[in-house]
């Protein structure tokens, strides 16, 4: 048996869905929508997860925090805010304290190379 490709109204519904599993406040629901609905990028296509450090209970690449957070690094230009955010994001769901806080220090710190690789 073969594994179906995740589509765009697959993902989104199943990232909907998880506001209310975990619980999110309306804040953070808020924070992802935006991410969700913003014609700056495609989420579909420009979301790769979260560099380096995939979560490896969520069944897609389409974790909501990181998502979030290539929304922010992609579109807003990342910085302090956006790992604050990260941060948040992934305690909301659940990630224990220490891994949001690794998890967090090791994706800033892949985009940061990525970025200086690049120039």
């Amino acid at each position: 048996m073969t594994e179906r490709a995740p589509t765009r109204e697959g993902e989104r519904r199943r990232i909907i869905r998880s506001f209310d599993v975990f619980g999110l406040s309306h804040e953070h629901r808020a924070l992802i929508m935006q991410a969700l609905d913003s014609d700056a990028w495609d989420w579909f296509e420009d979301c790769d997860g979260c560099t380096c450090v995939s979560e490896l209970h969520w069944p897609t690449k389409y974790f909501p925090p990181c998502l979030r957070h290539d929304f922010d690094w992609r579109v807003n230009g990342g910085g302090g805010p956006a790992i604050k955010r990260f941060y948040e994001l992934q305690r909301a769901y659940g990630v224990p304290t220490w891994r949001s806080g690794l998890r967090s220090a090791g994706v800033t710190v892949s985009w940061y190379c990525w970025g200086f690789w690049r120039r």
